[in-house]
């Protein structure tokens, strides 16, 4: 078994499953390569959040991970066609709404203010908001 030299516990647990005979005939410079491909693959430790819970929930242990930062990949995943969908349904539909969100407070701000962008047209928004407030 090769001697710990401030390696990421992630290399230590490949040395730990893998046979002590192959461990030692291995090269320095192979043993380097691999270590190099195990920490390429894991990308454990490289995240900006890193957050890893267990808890217990009806006599059984679960567990959460939240993990963000950069994919440092050199392949990428490939994803499939219907995730792609979803994300662009699910991105429309939070630009809609923030839209329509930014749209409906500038025009709470002008009915505020009394403003009248066009003449005798009102949407009524302003009135049932503070119909709500007579209550």
């Amino acid at each position: 078994m090769p001697n710990s030299q401030n390696r990421p516990p992630i290399v230590e647990r490949f040395y730990d499953v893998l046979d002590p005979q192959i461990s030692q005939q291995l090269t320095q410079e192979q043993k380097d390569g691999v270590e190099k491909a195990v920490l390429a693959v894991s990308l454990g430790s490289r995240h900006a959040i890193d957050f890893r819970r267990s808890f217990p929930f009806f006599g059984k242990r679960f567990y959460l991970v939240f993990l963000f930062g950069r994919d440092l990949r050199h392949w990428h995943r490939k994803e499939s066609t219907l995730s792609n969908i979803l994300i662009a349904l699910l991105l429309l539909f939070v630009v809609l709404f923030v839209t329509c969100c930014v749209l409906l407070t500038l025009y709470m701000i002008k009915s505020a203010l009394g403003i009248d962008v066009f003449q005798n047209f009102h949407v009524g928004i302003w009135d049932w908001w503070l119909s709500l407030k007579d209550r």
